[in-house]
């Protein structure tokens, strides 16, 4: 039996949908109830006399580890459906963030260094560990590695982005918010599809999908395979160089469905992903000719990604009993120009020359296997209330060996080989009640322990540069126990109003830095400590117009304490890790609007302030940092704009065809590049369009993705006065494609 009651008296006059509040029941407000990019829109039957009532297909999300319908969680989520993610063409997380309000994001265009920022909480420029978990992304809820999070979008059911803690029923302890991917399970029938793209700048992707019963009743299956590739588009001027930029991913994703009994079923699924990019890494800003590079030699990169889960389920009279098990692989070989010769050229006031070939360079390889476990215990549609409990181990082992060399700087110079390792414990539980007495008011309380174990071994050897010791190890072992939990209230004013009122408590813990930047010098570097923070938040939902408006809003407070940071000290001559306080406040608004039949608007803008706290007079001397400096990463302003439109082509003379045509103005405020506010990585802008006809079991469509040509900028670092570097994305691209059902 599934309820979809839509307020709370009706809700006490049938008992087994005691708990299905539509009320969100926290902070489901912002995106909360309704899918940014792509709700599914369902026409009730036009009543005699009257308009026809527009509504809004109920949406099924796992942000609490149990199947609900959105409306009805405690969580502040954005979905973004399968159909949408077909719409829009997204295929990479980057785009996915875009969607999202306040959401922040920096890259260096390698794929392992895509950081997200989630209201103003995130890593601050870079993350000291490998293991931050400010915002951590999930598949099927099995938490991904740090440096694997930036996926391919292949096989997807939805996406839910999830902002505020979500530390409670989620593992890792993510402190701003958690990215969940959830892929989409063996059809029914058997089915296969085909997509294609050729786009400018060779441009170029295929994705091929096959899914259907393998013994009929017992298992079936589902194979999804993508590869893509674009050339690069940043100059390089460097005699005998190519163009950099370019990018090149495989990735495919299988799953196999044993149901063992009516009440129990087996899930394996298999993932894997190669890149192979040659990123620009660091571009000198007003620069004529911008974005352009002098770099040799050019560098490049390749990393690897392999997941196995297996996922069992029993369903009871009233309780679903759920085991996870995971295994994750991460593999990164990298080989970077550290002295681009236009900056290094600006920065030491020498010719262009004398950094070609480079003076400085990086070897880099990175390994980590990881295992999760969780086992917990759920209400399902016939409890008499929400709930959900249990507890999850997670281990994992990451190695970092690495070479430098370096003409200036002691730090970067000589081998490193650094090997770390984790055991972390959790129990949580959560659970959902009405108010007794009072109509329409409900109440959500959750908690979960954590205990996080870290060792690290170190092991440093020179390359002979003066100032540096010949060897050096080191070693350490750091311990963490952390709570956190959230509790709301929700209360359904009317039928069409919700209000709600939220606290959470956030956390992550410390380790050991990845780079070891003392060791050269024969000084220990320092684990950093754990970061808590506290978050509140209010809001409304309201259903508009008699259902064909939905208009969402909330505000939002975040008080971090020892956010994690590396700062020079002046009185060794080296980096060590310091904490850092910030807070953010700031709004967020959504609204889904069908204009006529066929015509949907959607639209999201968020607005948040986040500024740096408590600043130690050791950081403010290394960095410039000083009280009420913005925190580096986190756009003030964020907005998404769509227009789409989807009807019968008949007024073509194509009966039984249907025309799509959508148009997208999506923009990106100006962020600061540093915890010093040195400068500004620039506003952007992106105004995407697509065209095409849909012949049933064919679709053929043109697009334009970035038209307005404008240049992302992700991450700065400021050398010094004029010498101003940035990493940027991709350009303008135009192409056309094509889909194939079978």
């Amino acid at each position: 039996m599934k309820c979809r009651m839509s307020n709370a008296a009706r809700l006490e006059s049938d008992r087994s949908c005691r708990f299905h509040i539509p009320a969100m029941l926290v902070a489901t407000v912002v995106a909360g109830t309704l899918p940014v990019e792509n709700p599914a829109w369902s026409q009730t039957p036009e009543p005699p006399g009257d308009s026809p009532v527009i509504m809004l297909d109920p949406v099924t999300v796992t942000v609490r580890k149990i199947d609900e319908f959105q409306q009805d969680v405690p969580v502040s989520v954005t979905v973004i459906d399968a159909q949408a993610l077909e719409d829009r063409r997204i295929d990479d997380v980057e785009n996915v963030l875009r969607a999202v309000p306040n959401v922040g994001f920096s890259s260096l265009g390698d794929g392992r260094s895509t950081f997200v920022s989630i209201r103003g909480i995130g890593p601050i420029s870079q993350p000291l560990g490998y293991d931050d978990t400010s915002t951590v992304t999930y598949v099927d809820g099995v938490p991904q590695p740090l440096f694997g999070s930036d996926l391919t979008i292949v096989n997807a059911e939805r996406i839910e982005v999830m902002r505020g803690p979500q530390g409670t029923v989620f593992g890792r302890n993510a402190q701003g918010g958690a990215i969940n991917i959830i892929t989409q399970r063996p059809a029914d029938a058997a089915e296969a599809s085909f997509r294609g793209e050729l786009r400018t700048d060779w441009h170029r992707l295929a994705q091929i999908t096959a899914s259907g019963p393998l013994i009929d009743d017992r298992l079936a299956g589902r194979l999804a395979l993508s590869y893509s590739g674009i050339d690069g588009d940043v100059d390089n001027i460097a005699p005998g160089t190519d163009d950099l930029g370019d990018m090149e991913t495989g990735a495919f994703r299988g799953s196999l469905v044993a149901t063992i009994s009516p009440d129990t079923t087996l899930t394996l699924s298999l993932f894997g992903q190669r890149d192979d990019n040659q990123p620009s890494n660091f571009v000198l800003r007003n620069t004529p000719g911008f974005p352009v590079v002098a770099a040799d030699p050019e560098g490049g990169v390749e990393r690897d990604l392999a997941g196995v889960s297996l996922t069992a389920s029993h369903d009871f009279s009233h309780t679903t009993l759920t085991s996870v098990t995971a295994l994750n692989y991460y593999d990164y070989e990298g080989f970077t120009t550290n002295s681009e010769a236009l900056t290094y050229s600006q920065v030491f006031g020498r010719p262009v020359g004398a950094f070609l070939p480079a003076t400085d360079f990086a070897a880099i390889n990175e390994e980590q296997t990881s295992f999760y476990q969780e086992v917990r215990l759920s209400s399902n549609l016939q409890s008499d209330m929400i709930w959900v409990g249990g507890f999850s181990y997670y281990y994992d082992e990451f190695s970092r060996d690495d070479y430098y060399e370096s003409d200036f700087f002691t730090s970067t110079n000589g081998s490193r080989s650094n090997d770390y390792s984790t055991n972390s414990y959790a129990v949580f539980g959560e659970a959902t009640v009405l108010v007794p007495g009072i109509d329409g008011l409900s109440f959500t309380a959750g908690l979960r322990y954590t205990r996080d174990e870290k060792d690290f071994d170190g092991l440093y050897r020179s390359n002979g540069f003066p100032g540096t010791v010949p060897s050096f190890q080191q070693s350490g072992s750091v311990d963490f126990d952390l709570i956190t939990g959230r509790a709301a209230l929700s209360y359904e004013v009317a039928e069409t109003s919700t209000v709600y009122a939220s606290i959470s408590r956030g956390a992550k813990s410390g380790g050991f830095p990845n780079f070891t930047n003392n060791a050269a010098t024969g000084m220990p570097d320092e684990p950093y400590q754990e970061s808590t923070s506290w978050t509140y938040e209010i809001g409304a939902r309201n259903r508009l117009l008699d259902g064909r408006m939905l208009l969402n809003a909330s505000l939002f407070y975040n008080d971090v304490d020892d956010q994690h940071l590396f700062a020079f000290d002046p009185g060794s001559f080296s980096f060590v890790p310091q904490p850092l306080d910030t807070e953010s406040y700031g709004a967020e608004l959504e609204l889904a609007y069908r204009l006529l039949p066929g015509l949907d608007f959607f639209g999201s803008a968020g607005y948040t302030v986040a500024e740096i706290r408590n600043v130690s007079p050791e950081v403010a001397a290394a960095t410039n940092a000083e009280d009420g400096n913005r925190v580096p990463s986190t756009p003030r302003f964020t907005s998404s704009a769509t227009l789409q439109y989807r009807d019968s082509a008949a007024w073509l003379g194509l009966p039984g065809t249907d025309v799509f045509g959508l148009v997208q103005h999506q923009y990106v405020g100006e962020r600061a590049a540093d915890v010093g506010n040195n400068f500004d990585l620039d506003a952007y802008q992106s105004v995407n369009v697509q065209l095409g006809l849909e012949f049933g079991d064919f679709d053929v469509y043109a697009f334009g993705q970035n038209l307005t040509d404008d240049r992302p900028q992700y991450i700065g670092l400021n050398y010094g006065p004029g010498a101003e570097a940035v990493t940027v994305g991709h350009g303008r691209v135009v192409g056309i494609g094509g889909r194939l059902r079978f």
